[in-house]
């Protein structure tokens, strides 16, 4: 009996929360492209250097990957040239938003460090 209360309880809950959430005014978006120092240009570059990261993980999921599909299919096959095409997107998409994020904290007065280096996956 006691878990058909506390999950009748839950039901009646979920949809008030919901409309709890839904009624919350969150803080306005960026604007990402804006070279406007008014803008709060630390966030911009906080947002570009997540999404670097990101690339990055990617780029080393698909190293990984590639290492499968050449033990599967052999180094000269279609899944390996395709996975090393992805993960040089991966690779190049991270520098772009490390470029990005360095830009928006140079408008905010601020140098930007280095990338933190990457070990190679074997």
């Amino acid at each position: 009996m006691r878990g058909r209360t506390c999950s009748r309880s839950l039901v009646g809950f979920l949809p008030l929360a919901f409309a709890v959430l839904g009624c919350a005014h969150g803080s306005e978006p960026l604007d990402l492209t804006s070279p406007n120092p008014a803008s709060d240009q630390r966030k911009i570059a906080n947002y570009y250097s997540r999404e670097a990261e990101f690339f990055r993980l990617k780029a080393d999921e698909l190293s990984q990957r590639i290492v499968v599909y050449e033990g599967l299919f052999g180094p000269d096959s279609e899944w390996v040239k395709g996975a090393r095409l992805l993960e040089q997107f991966y690779k190049d998409s991270a520098e772009e938003q490390d470029r990005r994020a360095s830009s928006h904290l140079g408008l905010a007065g601020q140098e930007r460090s280095a990338p933190p280096a990457r070990s190679v996956s074997p």
